[in-house]
């Protein structure tokens, strides 16, 4: 299973946010291509960093840092936050990006139609965020305030051209109280030929172990790490 670390950034800084709430924010570096390059020097060279600023806003603010970032000789990385235009999927992409996050913009007029025919879909993560509702998991958009009410499942059954679904439980992200095991097991068995990338609440190498066991085959680790919960000895990109 791939682990990606991950960078939250906002005004500048490395953060984390719990339950995808900007008000309860908690700052843990305030030198992002420190971290990025102390990932690296782990054996964790596959990043998600994710422009916070430009999720609340719609605009991208930290691309400098992640221009910076870019220029660490053998990495990649996976980015999200604010982009919400083709052209700015095509100069991510121009930029060195590996994979270009979408949430909010998939629920814009034509873009999904234009995605597929401007973009490989191994290029493409859609970031499916989502929370419990009457046992339903709804996805949220716009920086996870606004409901969609269309659930994960009804999405996906439309979507067969993309293979990368981060899902994450707003709920749970931040919050180290363990990932949607339920939520994932039922959409690898409704969707087996997904790769599913976990995201929100894992906290040990416990749920990293179950995780696997799902036939997971990437995980997004964020507060964990920075916390010490999950060692970066424990840990390299292919866990």
């Amino acid at each position: 299973m791939k682990i990606l670390p991950a960078i939250d950034l906002k005004n500048g800084n490395c953060v984390r946010l719990l339950k995808g709430n900007f008000k309860k924010e908690t700052k843990y570096n305030s030198d992002p291509l420190s971290q990025a390059k102390f990932f690296k020097a782990n054996q964790l060279t596959y990043l998600h960093i994710v422009d916070l600023d430009g999720a609340e806003t719609g605009k991208q603010v930290n691309l400098e840092i992640i221009k910076e970032i870019l220029q660490i000789s053998d990495i990649s990385i996976q980015v999200g936050g604010g982009i919400r235009s083709i052209s700015k999927v095509e100069a991510m992409l121009e930029m060195g990006v590996s994979r270009i996050i979408l949430g909010t913009a998939l629920f814009q007029d034509n873009f999904i139609k234009d995605l597929k025919n401007n973009f490989d879909s191994k290029q493409i993560v859609l970031a499916l965020d989502f929370k419990i509702s009457n046992n339903i998991p709804k996805i949220y958009t716009h920086g996870w305030q606004d409901s969609t009410e269309l659930s994960l499942h009804d999405f996906l059954a439309d979507q067969s051209f993309f293979l990368n679904v981060l899902a994450t439980d707003i709920s749970l992200d931040g919050a180290m109280q363990g990932p949607s095991i339920d939520i994932y097991r039922d959409l690898l068995n409704k969707f087996p030929k997904l790769n599913l990338i976990a995201s929100g609440g894992i906290r040990s190498l416990d749920d990293l172990d179950i995780l696997k066991a799902l036939k997971i085959k990437e995980a997004i680790v964020g507060k964990a790490i920075y916390e010490k919960n999950i060692s970066l000895r424990d840990l390299d990109n292919d866990y």
